[in-house]
């Protein structure tokens, strides 16, 4: 950890961003309260949420009332049942009535999702929470500052001159080298690679199969990555063999991330566990079967509930992902519940000629114990 870059990033954010400041010390405090306390700050969250929705957004009053539920029917946690999933299809097809009008467009952020479960499309986040606040806190876990200078491997990055000079001069001190994951040579990452080692760079975020390419560079070539202490896995479910090659290639700890780009922060992993920490403080986290029943220890369809996002409320939102909630708790000492890494996205199954029925989510997981094989 740099000092000097550690006294100006935080007196920036103090001086300048004394919002994103308190919500960040709030998210500090908020991971070590009881689990009785946070499930009731998460339910009033919920309920709150709820009325808004009912109250303010087009869609919800007009679904709310269909499916013949009320915000007033939500007495006590076992009552959240009754609240209706929210499907993709809802929000493909009827995306500005779930818009609240009556909020300043200043404070909508576009979001186009990938398409990774079906057609791409156009969302909202709600710009008075400040995200990044989630990623500072999980950097706490691993010892690691945000000031410290990172590598990023995004499809969006500084291209022209003049948007290199604001982004160095706007995260000043620290130092941030990009490379394009729309256009990966091999020449780009050779070059990426020197700037990691040149400028000393610390931790490396990005997409786990931009990660991966890299990795098979690094390996293939023999380099070395002397100063990483992290990388930041996101966009896919991270298996095995994959991390395996990461710690192999950039020798230092890798740290799972699930998010969306609906919600773009849901869970990260910490050092104690191979498990995810919910930000359960922001997002709300269901696991339910084919019926829609909450389950908890057991592995069923994620809905997610955007607890900070007014602007476009997504509530019980089926993302299209599988995973599984758990009722352990850390042992880091971060309360915030946990969750197992996502496998991977809701699966086709396999027919075969003589009637055999395989289920796609096996054949997801099916060489987990045996990833030394893979290549």
């Amino acid at each position: 950890m740099n000092r000097f870059n550690d006294f100006v990033f935080w007196t920036k954010n103090t001086l300048f961003r004394q919002d994103a400041m308190k919500l960040y010390k709030q998210a500090l405090l908020s991971e070590k309260l009881p689990t009785e306390e946070l499930n009731k700050i998460n339910w009033e969250k919920r309920k709150k949420l709820i009325r808004f929705a009912y109250e303010r957004i087009p869609f919800y009053k007009e679904y709310y009332d269909d499916n013949h539920f009320h915000p007033d029917m939500l007495k006590k946690e076992d009552d959240w049942k009754l609240v209706p999933i929210l499907e993709k299809c809802y929000v493909r097809n009827r995306r500005g009535d779930l818009m609240d009008s009556k909020t300043r467009r200043s404070y909508f952020a576009e979001s186009t999702t990938g398409g990774s479960t079906g057609t791409p499309m156009k969302v909202f986040w709600d710009k008075r929470f400040k995200i990044e606040i989630t990623g500072w806190r999980a950097f706490r876990w691993w010892n690691i500052s945000p000031a410290d200078n990172v590598g990023i491997i995004h499809r969006r990055v500084p291209k022209v001159a003049w948007a290199k000079f604001k982004n160095r001069a706007m995260w000043w001190p620290t130092k941030r080298v990009y490379l394009n994951a729309v256009s990966m040579t091999e020449e780009e990452i050779e070059q990426f690679v020197k700037q990691i080692n040149d400028k000393k760079v610390v931790w490396l975020q990005g997409y786990v199969g931009a990660l991966e390419r890299i990795a098979d560079y690094i390996i293939k070539y023999e380099k070395k990555v002397t100063s990483l202490k992290l990388v930041w896995s996101t966009s896919a479910p991270l298996l095995m063999n994959v991390r395996v090659k990461l710690e192999q290639a950039f020798r230092c700890k890798i740290m799972n991330q699930y998010g969306s780009n609906e919600i773009s922060n849901i869970a990260q992993q910490c050092p104690n566990s191979p498990h995810l920490h919910i930000h359960y403080d922001y997002v709300h986290v269901d696991v339910v079967d084919s019926d829609g029943n909450i389950m908890i220890d057991k592995e069923g369809d994620i809905l997610v509930t955007n607890l900070t996002s007014y602007v476009f409320p997504l509530i019980k939102y089926r993302l299209g992902d599988r995973g599984c909630r758990l009722s352990e708790t850390c042992t880091c000492g971060c309360n915030l519940p946990l969750m197992k890494e996502v496998k991977g996205r809701i699966s086709d199954s396999i027919y075969t000629p003589d009637g055999l029925y395989v289920d796609g989510n096996y054949l997801n997981s099916v060489f987990d114990n045996y990833f030394q094989y893979l290549m």
